[in-house]
């Protein structure tokens, strides 16, 4: 599951003498992404029957002709938070205003759980093999937040070189909605890149549960015997 879940910081209003004709030169914007992760999560409570009935990511592997049983999975979202505020001071008499971005924090989490099935969790070789592999799909995301931190960052300083970090002098009615605007922008900038990280995302979480991953997880536990229960895809 993954959000976007923009907020707009209440912008500071700066009341101050300027030059009639110009706007004074605002000081840099700073542009700020902060990538998080949260402390790994465990869920054994679930037991084997009951991960049948979780939907997940994962394309199968094995054949038409192969019964796959779900011992374990990682959930989690990653959440994209970007933060804009505006600063803008009146001039000409309060007649015109000069608007410019202030600070632009972008903060991109990743908050993941890993669940394994009751009967796995209790059997010691089982439980590390497998927690081991769900790991490496904690890893993807962490590798692909930090990856995207970076891009973020400099879409997000490209896109406002080219349209321009301030405006004005602009009429004094049409501050609000210019400044509307100036959050709107770094908002579709934002949404367009979390789309993209979204696609790679499951396209690299799909590529670490292939078959030889599969089946080297099995092989580190020869003597495990797997309880029967209903599977999760039976295929004729």
């Amino acid at each position: 599951m993954i959000g976007f879940d923009p907020l707009t910081a209440a912008s500071l209003l700066i009341l101050a003498a300027g030059n009639p004709s110009v706007c004074p030169e605002p000081p840099m914007t700073k542009i700020n992404v902060l990538p998080r992760t949260k402390d790994v999560k465990y869920n054994f409570e679930s037991s084997m029957a009951e991960l049948q009935a979780q939907e997940v990511d994962t394309i199968d592997p094995y054949g038409f002709h192969d019964v796959t049983m779900t011992q374990g999975f990682m959930q989690g979202q990653i959440k994209m938070t970007p933060k804009v505020k505006v600063d803008y001071e009146f001039i000409s008499g309060n007649k015109a205003a000069c608007l410019w971005y202030k600070t632009i924090d972008i903060e991109i989490e990743i908050d993941p759980t890993i669940v394994l099935a009751k009967e796995i969790a209790k059997d010691k070789c089982m439980k590390s093999a497998v927690l081991e592999h769900e790991m490496k799909h904690v890893k993807v995301d962490r590798q692909i937040v930090n990856k995207y931190a970076q891009i973020m960052g400099k879409k997000v300083y490209d896109a406002l070189v080219e349209r321009g970090f301030k405006v004005g002098p602009i009429q004094q009615e049409y501050a609000q909605e210019t400044m509307n605007k100036m959050h709107k922008v770094v908002y579709q900038i934002v949404e367009h890149e979390y789309q993209k990280m979204a696609i790679e995302r499951t396209e690299l979480q799909r590529a670490v549960d292939n078959l030889k991953e599969y089946e080297s997880v099995n092989a580190l536990c020869p003597n495990y015997k797997a309880p029967v229960t209903k599977p999760k895809n039976k295929r004729n």
